[in-house]
């Protein structure tokens, strides 16, 4: 704005500059003519007066007789010659070091012929320029002033509106926008406000689903550390006040209490699992790892448990050298994860398939089997989210709904995407990473 104002400042001084001269140059032509005719008019005056006196004395004795008769105007320098060069009278003006301009006439003076000389110089300031220039000079300023607040008021208004609007928004109203006007710093400025408003907005969002999902969570693993702790205790006080069971009976109890401990201890380490793959502090120290040689050997691993489940274990390897950049232990966690939730949940007997792609620069790994009865969209959905089982398997107590949670923030750390889908009546979970390079 300032660049704009000089830049329109400096033209108008110019152009003023020009004009001004254009019209002081015509005034001051038209002033020199009209002290030229004046010059012209006086001349004329001069001998006038002069040869209108026939009576005049000798030649010789005619400087007083002149000096009476010619009124001298010191406008001018008025000088007489006689035919000879001879000057015999000088009036007006003296020491006239240059002149503007000289107009002379002839006169009959004393019988004899003479030349009238009359020259001056013009009548103009020196200081008339310099009142011009600065009166410009002046003018250019004040257009400048007037321009540049001109202009600097709409920005002005502008730095008063994002003014109001970030008062709203520090009051807690995250929808507000600023209008984006111009191109400029203030622009700029009003565009940051506005992701910050809207990430504010999304963080406000993402921490009022995180404090309700932590109440789920307290709600369900209250429920759920409370259903084996009842049975525990329960057992242990029949244990306790036993009289007349049998040692059958009360190794039967105590076979009961344990199972359930079991149940609580898996739950705790899951929970315990799960804090520590969400922790913030977490270190993941990621290293490039064959995704076909990992799979080969989880797949030794767990054989027998899949076997053991009356799962048919597939596999469908791609032959090529399949690398990502992750954390392998965390990759094994994983990997188990997606097994176990397969061992629990598969429609047995059944199948387990697990297979490798590349595509377009990403590794997709994939885990498929049967399940027992359809996923609605919702339930498929929200399958990652802790804690949502079905209460089928929360009564049966069969999983603590951490697992696929677990499995979710474990990819997601690793630079991934995990996603469920079904075909018919299998489920599909997807993995999706870069491939190393």
């Amino acid at each position: 704005m300032f660049i704009i104002a000089l830049i329109l400042s400096f033209t108008l001084g110019i152009s003023l500059f020009y004009l001004s001269e254009n019209l002081y140059n015509e005034f001051r032509e038209e002033k020199f003519l009209d002290e030229r005719e004046k010059a012209k008019n006086y001349l004329e005056n001069v001998v006038e007066n002069i040869e209108g006196n026939r009576d005049a004395l000798p030649i010789n004795s005619s400087n007083n007789t002149l000096e009476s008769r010619i009124k001298v105007n010191n406008l001018y320098h008025l000088s007489i010659a006689d035919e000879n060069g001879s000057i015999i009278f000088n009036g007006g003006i003296q020491n006239l070091e240059s002149r503007d301009f000289l107009f002379y006439d002839t006169l009959d003076f004393s019988g004899r012929k003479h030349i009238v000389f009359v020259e001056g110089r013009y009548q103009s300031n020196d200081f008339e320029k310099e009142i011009i220039a600065m009166l410009v000079i002046i003018l250019s300023v004040l257009f400048f002033i007037v321009v540049f607040f001109k202009l600097a008021n709409k920005r002005i208004d502008y730095i008063n509106e994002i003014s109001e609007k970030v008062d709203e928004i520090s009051g807690g109203n995250l929808d507000t926008f600023i209008d984006l006007k111009g191109n400029d710093e203030l622009t700029s400025l009003a565009g940051n406000i506005n992701y910050m408003a809207y990430s504010l907005k999304e963080r406000n969002e993402y921490e009022e689903k995180v404090e309700m999902s932590k109440r789920e969570l307290v709600t369900n693993m209250s429920h759920d550390l409370r259903s084996p702790l009842t049975s525990i205790i329960g057992y242990l006080n029949l244990i306790k006040d036993s009289k007349n069971e049998s040692r059958d009976e009360i190794k039967e109890y105590a076979e009961v209490s344990y199972n359930k401990a079991m149940q609580l201890k898996e739950l705790t380490e899951r929970l315990f699992e799960y804090s520590k793959v969400t922790s913030e502090k977490m270190i993941v120290e990621k290293q490039h790892i064959d995704v076909n040689l990992l799979i080969n050997q989880i797949k030794e691993e767990y054989a027998y448990i899949i076997k053991f489940n009356k799962l048919d274990l597939k596999t469908n390897i791609k032959n090529e050298k399949l690398e990502i950049y992750a954390d392998p232990i965390l990759m094994v966690r994983l990997f188990e994860n997606l097994i176990m939730n397969a061992v629990k949940y598969a429609k047995k007997p059944g199948y387990f398939l697990m297979e490798t792609d590349s595509k377009e620069g990403y590794v997709y790994i994939r885990f498929k089997n049967k399940i027992k009865d359809k996923f609605d969209p919702e339930d498929l959905d929200r399958i990652f989210e802790r804690m949502y089982i079905k209460d089928e398997s929360r009564q049966e107590g069969k999983s603590t709904g951490l697992g696929l949670a677990i499995s979710k923030e474990i990819v997601e750390i690793n630079g991934g995407r995990i996603w469920a889908e079904t075909k018919g009546n299998d489920i599909i979970f997807n993995l999706k990473f870069l491939k190393s390079k």
